[in-house]
């Protein structure tokens, strides 16, 4: 089956004459792509270096290609430019910490790039060439969000500064490498600066207008003008988010996103008037580009990888735009405690297999775009449940909270919840549900396995980890600062007792295969390893009932990595069906470096 290919880190110039991703080749790394968007046709063309995924891409408005390259914990990173044909430029070497590329900056820069120090204050440096480097620092006594331009010569931006204190919107001026307040309009508080318009002074933000409620306020560029909320583009169903502005800065688009699925929206400023696109619900990535060619947006469902989709200006044609996924759908699956959402690939209810796929985080969530390994499965025969139980973000704090000092509780009591529901309405007779977690989910995967033998097939995990409060002691700072902001709470009085993977393994009676990277910075691979032998102890065999395979190199996002496509043929070999599904495959260390 060929691969289609995977694109990520889209982003676009300052003025969206350019975009640029990085796109997967066949053997599962990736290389950087670009867009010449200055005509009514994109021209597309794809380089060839070698890129990890920490890779920041990001195309300057003259068609060249800015490149970071990040050790992960190093604090060094690569910068390189590249020509708008490709060929290689000049590279620098750079000492900092948490890098990142935002397009702009005054004429002769490149972009600017902010960097975070380990107090917590941030730089907004200018990337200059001749040589290439980093220049004429602006110093914010806190962290940053994105930086919106004041001004049409890229000199003033606006930002949210957070401190202790709270956060507040602030004005940089790159030329004077000063900042200062932002004059704040009367009529209600800003909480976030979402997105501006110099040419027509717009200013959209995340205000609250005194009652509680935060909502989009309208205001200007200069502050002056006080905050208001237009009715109609705050009555829209759904969590919307301001992509970007036309050039004159008199309509918007807009993502408006409801539960797994998000659609395009275009918005008249004037009139307040909010009104559909002819795109097909999907996923929609928050980078965007709008010129006086069109709008670009980066879209992608099911059945289409991500990938640049242009509205003309002016009324876009249908026969333009892609077609909805076949086959892909979301199902609310009731259970005791309420119910939540899921994307359904294929028809669960007659396909001859099922799998249950369960998201990383725990603060994630499918989407109805593209995925890679789920594209697989279904193209191998198995139909995809893919649930957004509680812990799941886009469905209310409640739903997201509900885990928070109790992972592995009421998320795990909605899986268990859900293969019940799989197993009644499929015909009598039918293979269980098989399940494939990654990194939480595979956390959650085995937790299910253990809690309902019988209820399964067989289970896949990318990267698990086998309790919290185990990783807590074993993975590194960040890890365990994410894990107390979560809460270890207190073990549950329940017939499985703490949700340690290590003391139920013995429960384990399915086919399982593991697979880890061996420099995976989140989770450790001792993780795996400590599985492993707690199998062994209980009794099962090794590459008959279970195998665990060790990606050299590999870190946490094994099956995006090189090499990972040979990881991904294993993992969709074990999981679909056929003779070889059932069977555990011996270990090939040299077949992949894992992935999740």
């Amino acid at each position: 089956m060929t691969r289609p290919p995977d694109r990520i880190s889209f982003r676009f110039s300052a003025r969206a004459r350019h975009a640029a991703c990085l796109v997967s080749t066949a053997e599962g790394g990736f290389v950087p792509a670009r867009w010449d968007l200055g005509g009514t046709s994109p021209k597309y063309r794809e380089g060839t270096s070698t890129e990890s995924t920490a890779t920041q891409v990001l195309p300057t408005d003259d068609g060249e290609l800015l490149l970071l390259r990040s050790t992960v914990g190093s604090g060094r990173h690569r910068l390189a430019l590249t020509g708008p044909d490709g060929g290689a430029g000049p590279a620098t070497t750079i000492a900092a910490r948490g890098l990142r590329l935002v397009p702009g900056g005054p004429p002769d820069t490149l972009a600017l790039a902010v960097e975070t120090d380990a107090g917590g204050r941030t730089r907004v440096w200018q990337v200059r060439n001749d040589p290439l480097r980093l220049a004429h620092p602006v110093m914010l006594p806190g962290r940053i969000t994105g930086l919106l331009p004041l001004d049409e010569e890229g000199i003033r931006y606006v930002t949210d500064l957070g401190r202790a204190d709270g956060c507040r919107p602030v004005v940089l001026n790159l030329r004077e490498a000063t900042w200062g307040g932002f004059l704040l309009p009367g009529g209600g508080h800003i909480h976030r600066v979402l997105l501006s318009a110099p040419r027509s002074g717009l200013l959209l933000t995340a205000s609250d207008p005194g009652d509680g409620r935060l909502r989009i306020g309208r205001t200007t560029v200069d502050g002056r003008t006080v905050l208001g909320f237009p009715e109609r583009l705050n009555s829209i169903d759904g969590s919307v988010f301001p992509l970007a502005a036309d050039p004159a800065g008199g309509r918007v688009a807009l993502r408006v996103t409801k539960g797994a699925a998000a659609r395009l929206f275009l918005y008249d400023v004037a009139d307040d008037r909010p009104y559909p696109t002819g795109l097909p619900a999907g996923a929609v990535h928050p980078a965007a580009g709008w010129n006086e060619h069109g709008l670009h947006v980066v879209y992608a469902n099911p059945a289409r990888p991500a990938d640049l989709v242009t509205l003309p200006d002016g009324p876009a044609r249908q026969g333009t735009l892609p077609p909805p996924a076949p086959d892909a759908r979301t199902e609310w699956f009731d259970t005791p405690d309420g119910g939540f959402e899921a994307v359904c690939l294929g028809d669960w209810r007659t396909a001859d297999t099922v799998t249950v796929a369960l998201h990383g985080g725990p603060e994630d969530a499918w989407t109805m775009g593209f995925h890679p390994l789920l594209h697989r499965l279904t193209g191998a025969g198995t139909a995809v449940v893919a649930p957004n139980q509680r812990g799941s973000t886009g469905y209310g704090r409640a739903h997201t909270s509900a885990v928070h000092g109790a992972w592995g509780v009421p998320d795990l009591a909605d899986i268990r919840a859900l293969v019940r529901t799989l197993t009644e309405h499929r015909p009598p007779g039918a293979e269980p549900p098989a399940l494939l977690g990654v990194s939480y989910g595979g956390f959650l995967a085995l937790l299910a396995v253990c809690a309902d033998p019988r209820a399964w097939s067989r289970c896949a995990a990318a990267a698990p980890f086998l309790s919290a409060r185990g990783l807590h002691e074993r993975a590194t700072p960040a890890v365990r600062a994410l894990i107390e902001r979560h809460g270890l709470g207190t073990p549950p009085d329940d017939e499985l007792g703490p949700r340690n993977v290590e003391v139920l393994a013995h429960r384990i009676r399915v086919p399982l295969l593991v697979v880890h990277g061996t420099d995976d910075p989140l989770v450790p691979v001792e993780e795996t390893r400590r599985l492993r032998k707690r199998l062994i102890e209980a009794g099962r065999v090794e590459h008959t009932h279970f195998a665990c395979l060790e990606g050299a190199g590999a870190g946490h996002d094994l099956l995006q990595e090189r090499d990972g496509a040979g990881l991904t043929d294993r993992l969709v070999t074990f999981l679909t069906p056929g003779p070889a599904a059932t069977a555990v495959p011996a270990p090939d260390l040299t077949a992949a470096h894992a992935t999740v």
